[in-house]
C-alpha cells in the first residue's frame, strides 16, 4: 500500500467510550462510523475471517524475518487440545481479543528445550543460589 492515500483514518474518543472510523478524500466516500469496543472486536474477528478464508489456499509463510509486535502484558493458557493430542496456547492480544494456535504433539518438545535453553540464558544471574540450572 505505500503510495498510496491513506483511504481511513480511526480517532479514538477521549474517554475511550467509542472510535469512529472517519472515511478520507482518497476513500471516494464521505462520513465516518462510530463504533463501540464490542463492535470492534467483532468487526476484527470478521475481517481477521476474511483475511484467513483469503489466505486458506496460500501456504503459511515462514517466521524467520517476519515483522510483529510482541505482548508483554497479557494473560495467557495452556491446555490439551483433544483432537490432534497437542496443546492449546492462548493469550489475550491488546489489538485482536483472545487468540490461540494448537502446537501439535511433535513440537513441543523442541518448544519446552528452548524455553529451557532461553531461561538459562535470560535468567541465569536472577536463580538463587543453590537452585539447579
Amino acid at each position: 500500500m505505500s503510495g498510496q492515500a491513506a483511504r481511513m483514518r480511526v480517532n479514538i474518543a477521549d474517554d475511550r467510550s467509542h472510535a469512529t472510523l472517519e472515511m478520507l478524500p482518497a476513500s471516494g466516500m464521505t462520513g465516518g462510523l462510530t463504533l463501540t469496543l464490542d463492535q470492534i472486536t467483532q468487526l476484527i474477528t470478521s475481517l481477521g475471517q476474511a483475511r484467513a478464508a483469503m489466505l486458506d489456499a496460500k501456504p503459511v509463510p515462514a517466521m524467520e524475518n517476519a515483522t510483529f509486535s510482541p505482548v508483554f502484558n497479557t494473560r495467557w493458557m495452556v491446555q490439551p487440545e483433544a483432537l490432534t493430542e497437542g496443546s492449546v496456547i492462548a493469550f489475550q492480544h491488546p489489538a485482536y481479543g483472545a487468540v490461540g494456535f494448537v502446537l501439535p504433539p511433535a513440537e513441543t518438545e523442541k518448544v519446552v528445550r528452548a524455553l529451557t535453553v532461553h531461561m538459562g540464558m535470560v535468567h541465569s544471574s536472577e536463580r538463587p543460589q543453590g537452585k539447579p540450572n
